[in-house]
């Protein structure tokens, strides 16, 4: 029974890793790099993302009913089996709540993916990690024990740079969609009050206004330029991690590979464990 649900998690991996290629091709206008795999259930055949989605999962369950062939069931410690539980459930989960899409105002549904997406994340890593000192400690996998940690350490950091990547993203998209309101707003306001019906400020000239030029403190019918210099730079926080934004879509799949790469590697050592 062991070796079974051991090798169909492994299997399960290999389909995740074919399905989200699959659901990537037929989607060629999501950028890999600076979108993330959530969209992908939500573009041309969306069953097939979801279906990675469950195979995710999936091979997470699977594999926690596969660890006690290797490492016994005292062995286990509750924290890792719990949350790398969730990390399962999560993830199958997420093939039933859908995520919002570039220029989509948020919703309540988005909002709910993005909170189990992280909460599996988070989980997915601490599972992965105390687990990884368990098979470790006890020497079940011999040399890809060591391995196994590795592949959780490098989930962690990549899960940590990922997240600072989307949310860099997100303030960038949420300045610009403040600065089109702002400017359209200023728009308005001076396509109310035109300079021909507008007064020229006391004190100014009136062969000034004549002569189409814009006394000071006049409006002058556009939006004023906000422009971002070195010291605005230098005290934003995340401003070093502005790079990021672009590869958030790629962060996302390099980390949760990681993870799928780490259940891969467990499982075939359960198997040849046999």
């Amino acid at each position: 029974m062991n070796v079974f649900t051991a090798a169909l998690a492994a299997a399960l991996v290999v389909a995740w890793a074919v399905l989200v290629i699959v659901a990537q091709q037929l989607n060629p206008d999501q950028s890999p790099l600076s979108m993330g795999m959530s969209g992908l259930a939500r573009g041309h055949c969306p069953w097939v993302m979801k279906s990675a989605f469950l195979c995710r999962g999936g091979a997470a369950l699977m594999l926690l009913i596969a660890l006690p062939a290797v490492v016994g069931v005292a062995g286990l410690t509750l924290s890792g089996v719990l949350a790398f539980w969730v990390w399962g459930v999560a993830s199958a989960a997420l093939a039933l709540i859908d995520t919002d899409m570039p220029g989509e105002p948020p919703s309540q549904m988005g909002a709910v993916h993005i909170t189990v997406a992280m909460l599996a994340y988070v989980c997915g890593v601490v599972g992965a990690v105390v687990l990884s000192v368990v098979v470790l400690r006890m020497h079940a996998l011999g040399g890809a024990s060591v391995l196994a940690l590795l592949l959780a350490l490098a989930a962690a950091v990549t899960m940590v740079v990922q997240f600072v990547a989307f949310g860099v993203a997100a303030g960038e998209g949420r300045t610009a969609a403040e600065g089109a309101a702002l400017a359209a707003a200023a728009g308005v306001a001076t396509t109310a009050v035109t300079p021909d019906a507008a007064a020229p400020p006391a004190g100014v000239p009136p062969q000034l206004t004549a002569a189409g030029q814009t006394p000071p403190g006049a409006r002058s019918g556009r939006a004023p330029t906000v422009r971002r210099g070195p010291g605005d730079r230098a005290r934003d926080p995340l401003s070093v991690f502005d790079a990021l934004a672009p590869y958030a879509g790629l962060l996302q799949r390099v980390f949760v590979g990681l993870l799928m790469a780490w259940t891969l590697l467990v499982a075939v050592g359960v198997v040849r464990s046999y």
